[in-house]
Formats: C-alpha cells, structure tokens, sequence
C-alpha cells in the first residue's frame, strides 16, 4: 500500500500472538511491506535493540499488539513492568514520521467496574486489579495525556477470528465443539462486544491513512450479543443440534463499550454482522478439524476459567 508515492512500513509486534498473527497476513496481503519479527528477532524489553530495528527498516507506522506471554491462563509477576518497557522503548525510538497504533483492552475499565456500555470517558474512575490491566491502563493514561498525533489507543473489548487459542475463547471453543459433537456448556450467560479480526484490520488501516482528534477510542461492534444467541448461530450453521448447557441462571456483568467516537472518527462504516463472522471462522476450523486437540477440548479449559474469573470477579458483587 503506497501513501504519497511511499511504500508503507509496518512494525507488528506480537506477530505470534492470535490478534498479530491476523494483522501481519492481512496488511502483507494488502501490499504494505510488513514486518513481524518474533521476539529473538527483536526483544522489545533490548532499549538499544529496538532503536536499531526502527532506524533500520525505516518503520513508518507501529502496530503494537504485543504483550508478556501467558504461562496457561496467568501472567508472570514482571508483566506490568515489561509492558510498561516494550511501550517506551518504541516511543522513545520514533522518529517524527512515526505513527504508533497501540492496542488496549476494555480491561482498563476496572473488571469489578465493569458495566453496559462503557464510554472513553469512564476511563479513569477506577484502577485496574490485575498487573497486566493495570499496564494497559497507564499506557492509555499517556496516550491520553501527551496527546501527540503519532499516538492513538484503540481499545478492545471482544476479539474472534482464526489463529486464536480454541481452548479458552468462546466462540472458537463453541464452534470445535459443535465440530466435535461435543455439548457447548456456558458457566453464565453474558453479553459480550465481540469484534471480528477483519474490521479490526479495516479500522487500523483507516488511522494508519488518516489523523484523528482524539486519540482513544474504544473499537467495538455496535450491536453487543450474549453467549447462548452465540452458540444457537452455530448450531444453525452446522445443521446440528448441539446439547447447550449453562450452568448458572442470570446475565452476567457485561462487557461493552460505547463506540460513538469511532463511529464519528471512521463515518459510514459497516461492521461484518455477527453471523457472517461466525460462518467464516465456522468453515475456517472445519479445515483444520482433523488438526484440532481433541483432548485439550474435552477438558474444557474454557468453563473452568470462566468459572474463575467469575468467582474472583463478579460473584461477590452479583450477591
């Protein structure tokens, strides 16, 4: 992709991760020259390391997907710290042609704090509990207060689509399930903003191309959908008839945010309705059934961590 007769320069880091892994197969497919190396390549946390990437590639914009790895579902103790160094270290090294896309997380909002809806403007009424929130918090508290135009946040709540990690995200969970013939049970049922990979490729590209106002913006779908609507679109797919169980009686705390902002900033844009983007990742695992850890499902790490986190989360408040 060319800009004033350029060829653009993208930096993707986290390029192994479920959301990197998209966006360097999709900005590559669309003729930008793309970068993503994996972190013996470049370690983020080497101050030195990542000035001389930078200078060296001519980087013109920063996607930053990357964060400190999961061991299972838990971050090690230094997460907060190694984001916090992965973030600055790329500011530090930008030059004034540089644009950085960072990526942030509705888990800034506070988990405990979660409700319908949330606006930008929320931001900041509570501290996030987790370190690794807590990372994402300040970095969107620096976006937010240097207010530079090579900086912007976009913040995400929901996030589908192929690559990511079936043992533990729902929708990815559900549909090799129902590949499996395997019942899809649900701890709660919740109301999600779930965005699929694709749009979220189309709206990076459009601040890639275009400077904006503000600087944070929450990137959701406008229409949010529960977990049970989820696995009843799957079972219509499939043709199946899927046993769905959920265990608890009730929604749950939702999770969603207000993307009026985004909308002003992008304009007409049409967001892939929910079951187009089911039916796409729905045909993407049916290629890679015989590949999928048959095992791995049946032990539904899934449930057991939504179990956790609603136990450690939410339970005390719903009572």
């Amino acid at each position: 992709m060319h800009k004033d007769n350029k060829t653009i320069h993208i930096l993707v880091t986290g390029a192994r991760g479920f959301v990197g892994r998209n966006l360097t197969e999709l900005f590559s497919q669309d003729n930008y020259v793309v970068f993503a190396p994996l972190r013996n390549e470049l370690n983020l946390i080497d101050d030195d390391a990542v000035g001389v990437f930078l200078k060296k590639n001519n980087i013109d914009v920063i996607i930053h997907s990357a964060t400190t790895s999961l061991s299972g579902k838990t971050y090690p103790l230094e997460v907060c710290e190694h984001n916090l160094r992965m973030f600055f270290n790329l500011q530090k090294h930008m030059t004034p042609a540089i644009k950085l896309i960072n990526l942030g997380s509705g888990s800034e909002y506070g988990r405990s704090h979660w409700h319908k809806k949330m606006a930008e403007e929320y931001f900041d009424e509570h501290i996030p509990e987790d370190s690794h929130s807590y990372s994402k918090y300040l970095i969107s508290k620096y976006v937010r207060d240097i207010n530079s135009e090579q900086l912007v946040c976009l913040r995400l709540f929901g996030i589908f689509g192929k690559y990511e990690d079936y043992r533990y995200k729902f929708i990815a969970n559900a549909i090799v399930k129902s590949l499996l013939g395997m019942p899809i049970v649900i701890n709660q049922n919740v109301v999600y903003d779930y965005l699929y990979i694709n749009d979220l490729y189309k709206i990076i590209g459009h601040f890639i191309h275009n400077d904006s106002k503000e600087k944070i913006f929450n990137v959701t779908p406008t229409e949010s959908i529960d977990l049970v609507t989820i696995a009843n679109i799957i079972n219509e797919l499939s043709g199946n008839t899927t046993e769905i169980q959920v265990l608890n009686p009730g929604i749950g705390v939702e999770y969603s945010g207000d993307n009026k902002k985004l909308l002003s900033e992008m304009g007409d844009f049409k967001f892939t309705s929910s079951k187009a983007a089911i039916a796409e990742l729905y045909a993407y695992y049916r290629t890679i059934q015989d590949n999928l850890d048959v095992d791995a499902v049946g032990q539904d790490l899934y449930l057991n961590y939504a179990k956790e986190l609603r136990s450690k989360y939410f339970k005390k408040e719903e009572a």
